[in-house]
């Protein structure tokens, strides 16, 4: 055989192995997708399975989002909600109006528009049971995650969704670093003073229309875990607390926390308004000047109950117990100046943050320094 012909076999040859190589490697790809199963009883009791991972994903939450991200799905979502505006992944699907509705208006035909293999929900939200319903009959396939009312409840429904999508090792790792996070603070503000805190989601001018945060919330979780005290522990839930229990409380509350995402008043309206009240400028939060505005993401972090719950954590912890920490919030001991930390609050962060992807209200703190 002369020198050509054995070079045209010898050609022939590698050919006929890198095609069977590809072949193998093909066939492997595809026998794996195929042996793919997942299945979760969800917060709402239902058995849900799935024979491939999933590649359309649709939430029906910013928080929900928030988790679908941090477990590394964020380039299967294919829909979210009018309000998501953080990570990037769920921020660009806004921009690109790939939206399903409100929080509380999720619109059903929106969502079969994108013919999703997978569907999340909040448990205990009413339109997303009623979407729920439609979707199982519609044979679409849905899971309910737990209300995240609480840490234990994000743990939880982090665990759902990488256990149905095939993310059980990176939930794990997950829930591993938040409660690491959280431990990391414990340590550091465990054997101070608690300062008593109070945490308003709504106020109108004037601090009129009050709502505050009592018992039982993922925010009362965050001023305990801060190494504070919620000034009104003993209410149950939100509730507005009358003119009488503000005058029995003002003086001995050293931290506010006054969220303005939802309320008339700015900045300004507001530092102004407690430097004099006859009643507030008798309290230690204001006497002390420790007056925190948050906006944006600093605001989110903690009445969006989420992965980022832990940067709430530390956050308040920074803010009730500066000289534990080794970065600062911003402080006008003056208060000719509002104290504000927006979107960019990780500049703050001490600690390792929560794993996320960025992005952007008002919110108000006052607290107790040291």
């Amino acid at each position: 055989m002369d020198s050509n012909k054995r070079r045209i076999v010898a050609i022939a040859l590698v050919a006929v192995l890198v095609v069977a190589a590809t072949a193998v490697v093909v066939v492997s790809g595809m026998l794996k997708q195929e042996q793919f199963s997942s299945s979760v009883t969800d917060a709402a009791g239902k058995y849900v399975a799935l024979d491939k991972r999933p590649e359309r994903i649709v939430s029906c939450s910013p928080a929900i989002s928030e988790i679908v991200c941090a477990l590394g799905l964020g380039d299967k979502l294919v829909a979210v909600t009018d309000y998501d505006d953080y990570p990037a992944e769920a921020a660009k699907l806004v921009e690109d109006k790939h939206t399903i509705g409100g929080y509380y208006t999720p619109s059903f035909e929106k969502i079969l528009e994108y013919e999703p293999d997978l569907v999340l929900v909040n448990s205990r939200t009413g339109p997303h049971q009623e979407l729920a319903e439609r979707l199982y009959d519609a044979k679409y396939t849905v899971v309910q995650l737990y209300p995240q009312e609480n840490l234990e409840e994000v743990y939880k429904s982090i665990e759902l969704v990488g256990k149905i999508a095939g993310k059980t090792d990176k939930a794990d790792e997950l829930i591993s670093s938040m409660k690491a996070s959280i431990s990391d603070v414990g340590s550091k503000v465990k054997d101070l003073e608690k300062p008593n805190v109070m945490y308003v989601t709504y106020a109108e001018a004037g601090f009129t229309s009050v709502y505050l945060t009592g018992s039982g919330t993922a925010v009362d979780e965050i001023i305990a875990l801060s190494g504070g005290k919620n000034a009104f522990v003993d209410l149950e839930g939100w509730v507005a607390p009358s003119d009488e229990e503000f005058k029995i409380r003002a003086k001995s509350i050293d931290c506010m926390v006054i969220t303005s995402m939802y309320s008339g008043s700015d900045v300004d309206d507001m530092n102004a308004y407690f430097q004099d009240d006859d009643l507030w400028k008798e309290s230690p939060a204001v006497k002390n000047n420790t007056i925190f505005y948050l906006q944006g993401q600093g605001e989110n972090i903690f009445n969006r109950q989420s992965v980022r719950m832990v940067d709430a954590v530390q956050m308040m912890a920074q803010m009730l117990h500066p000289d534990a920490f080794e970065t600062k919030v911003p402080y006008d001991e003056t208060g000719a100046t509002p104290n504000v930390i927006g979107d960019n609050y990780l500049d703050y962060l001490t600690l390792e943050a929560s794993p996320r992807s960025s992005s952007g209200t008002v919110m108000v703190a006052a607290c107790l320094r040291g």
